[in-house]
Parts: C-alpha cells; structure tokens; sequence
C-alpha cells in the first residue's frame, strides 16, 4: 500500500511538473503572425495614407508649376510695361512723311496706334537718324501685341518694319488717349489734319487696357506738354 501510495504521490508530480512545463512554453512561446482581418485593416489603412499623401503631393506639384507660371507672366508684363514707358518718354511733337503724306505726330484711329520718338544714339556715327516711327499692333487671333518700329520718319510706304512681341496671350488690347477725358481717337477733329501745328500736338497723356490670361491691367502714361506749340503758333 505504501509502495503504491508512493508511486501515485510520484506520478501525481511528475504530471504537475509536465502541466507547469506546458504552461511556461506557452507563455515564453506565444502564437505569432496576423489574422486576415487584421491584414485587410492594415492593407486598408496603408492605402488610405498613400492615397492622402499623392493628394498633397499632387497639390504641391501643381501649386509650384502655377508659381512658376506667374513668375513668367509677371517677367514679360514689366519688360512690356518698361518698353512702353521708354517709348512714351521719348515721344515727340514730329510728323511722320509716308509717301507724301504728312501724318501726325501720334496717330490713334480704329485700333492703329503709332507715334513719332526720338533717342536712337549713334555712337559710329553713321548718320543714322535719332527719330523713328513706333506702331503697336494688336492681332487677336494671334493673342499677341507686336511693336513695329521704322527707323525714319520720312518713308516711301514700302519700308519694312522691325516687328518684335511686346505681349503674348492677350485677350484684350485697347489703347485711349487723355487730354485729360478718355479718347479713342487722335487728333480729336478732322479738322485738326489740316493744321501742321495740330498735328504736332501730343495728348495729356495714354492709358492701355489689357487682359492677359484673365486677369485684366490699366496702364497710363503721360506724356510731353505741348500747349507751347499753340503759344508760339499765337504768338
């Protein structure tokens, strides 16, 4: 009896011992890898951050090109701006001959814009003339305004001009003249063609309206005082 009660005592702990060790391999040795749920959560939520990070990407991308575009638009509006306020300093009371006809010094008639300046150097000195004939032209169906210049003022009507681009992408080009109220048209009278003094007369000053890619401009410039040539044509 004691010899079994001793051999149940043995096997009662040696059967503890093996439910102990069981017990301990699965703490240190617990269940790894994911459930599929828990990996269609994760596939999902991966796809939802990359979706949100290629948005801002995408925003970020479209914002610097639509920077760099407006840094362009912003260049050849000032060196357009600047051009036309060369021009306008330099303008002068001086008629242009085209073939014999005597044209006046700036001329504003159904959208042709051209005036008579002065400023050309020669430092070669090659006689080339100081004054020149600047005409603005605007083609709609080109989107663009062109500045046409002829080196003299007396011409044979068969002379060329040298054509550059002032702007690109206009949608609208309007050129008024004030003196001091708006005007579409210069010299303001018909009569005014028949007076060589009238024909030398500038206005007050020019304002250009224009849109370039939507958005819409007022330039004005002034221009030389000429109320002298009436005082001495007085006098």
């Amino acid at each position: 009896m004691q010899l079994k009660n001793k051999k149940n005592k043995m096997s009662q702990t040696q059967h503890n011992c093996r439910s102990c060790t069981q017990k301990k391999r699965c703490l240190i040795h617990p269940r790894s890898g994911f459930t599929l749920v828990e990996l269609l959560v994760a596939i999902a939520i991966f796809a939802v951050l990359s979706a949100l990070g290629w948005k801002v990407f995408d925003y970020l991308i479209k914002v610097k090109d639509r920077n760099a575009e407006h840094e362009i638009n912003l260049g050849q509006l000032q060196e357009a701006y600047q051009q036309v306020l060369r021009d306008t300093v330099q303008t002068v009371p001086l008629t242009a001959n085209v073939n014999s006809d005597i044209q006046p010094a700036l001329v504003l008639q159904n959208s042709t814009f051209s005036f008579s300046k002065t400023g050309v150097t020669d430092p070669l000195q090659q006689g080339i003339s100081p004054d020149e004939r600047v005409e603005y032209q605007y083609r709609a169906d080109e989107k663009k305004v062109y500045r046409l210049k002829y080196r003299y003022l007396n011409r044979s009507g068969r002379d060329q001009p040298e054509s550059s681009v002032l702007l690109r992408d206009v949608d609208q080009f309007e050129v008024v003249v004030l003196n001091p109220n708006e005007n579409t048209t210069w010299p303001e009278s018909a009569e005014n063609l028949t007076d060589h003094v009238q024909k030398q007369k500038l206005p007050k000053g020019i304002k250009i309206k224009l849109k370039v890619r939507d958005i819409e401009y007022e330039w004005i410039f002034s221009l030389l005082n000429t109320d002298y040539l009436e005082q001495r044509q007085n006098n």
